[in-house]
């Protein structure tokens, strides 16, 4: 029997105190916590029958889960349509996962049910405070960081890092100054909109690119299981018809254990 899901929306309000409640996935109109610029693009591209990233995890969530404890407790900061995390919940992880696209997290739950499979979603920006979420074996921010508003990834990435239990992992994925997009705006002369950010060509929401070694410097202190800076090929998804290019920095680092 399939186990039944709903999706939690995170609200703000005036308090500055969150409220949770359970329920369907309308479009909240007075949620001011959503401050993701890109939300709105990816919650059309999800509202499509098909699957805008693909049904096959991320690359790295395999390796990943082959370094995390059975049964352990992952959070997927940005799971999209919930390709990764359905594919560590498939395999026995706690799994909790955050988004602020509606339509994304109705289909990964429209997944989940009819694999039978236990997986918690949750409706919260990645601006927002997640304590209240708990501390976790595991953690995954793959291609969210760059994503943020420029002058808070380091908050937020001190934030995510602190809610990493001593011994868990933490992996993040994020596009680089040797993106080809990257590259072409600075050929182009296209005025950016902030240090290493410019405005994406089609969707019209900014880029903050990540500048050489910038994301192992966020690691000092970590043991590093895997890192790779440099272009990668990706598969056709979304508007890209073809296979392309991408300049990604990638890391899977665990916390060292208190002494």
């Amino acid at each position: 029997m399939t186990r039944p899901l709903s999706i939690t929306h995170n609200i703000a309000l005036d308090s500055g105190k969150n409220q949770f409640f359970k329920g369907g996935c309308g479009k909240l109109k007075d949620v001011s916590s959503h401050t993701v610029p890109c939300a709105e693009y990816f919650d059309s591209q999800y509202a499509k029958d098909e699957s805008y990233w693909g049904e096959q995890p991320n690359l790295l969530v395999p390796l990943i889960s082959s370094h995390l404890k059975p049964g352990s407790r992952v959070l997927v900061i940005g799971c999209g349509e919930g390709r990764d995390a359905l594919f560590l919940a498939r395999l026995g992880f706690d799994v909790v996962a955050t988004d602020v696209a509606d339509k994304g997290l109705e289909k990964a739950q429209r997944l989940a049910e009819g694999d039978g499979c236990k997986l918690q979603l949750i409706n919260l920006d990645a601006h927002q405070p997640h304590g209240h979420l708990g501390i976790f074996d595991g953690m995954l921010l793959m291609n969210v960081m760059q994503l943020l508003q420029p002058d808070r990834i380091a908050e937020r990435m001190a934030h995510f890092q602190s809610l990493t239990k001593p011994g868990g992992i933490l992996s993040v994925e994020v596009f680089t100054i040797d993106d080809p997009h990257y590259q072409d705006c600075l050929k182009s002369g296209i005025q950016p909109k902030g240090p290493l950010t410019f405005e994406h060509p089609t969707r019209k929401y900014p880029v903050r690119f990540f500048d050489k070694g910038e994301l192992a410097s966020y690691f000092e202190g970590w043991k590093l299981i895997y890192y790779h800076e440099g272009l990668l090929w990706d598969e056709p998804h979304g508007i890209q018809t073809g296979f392309h290019q991408h300049g990604l920095a990638q890391i899977i680092a665990r916390k060292k254990t208190i002494p």
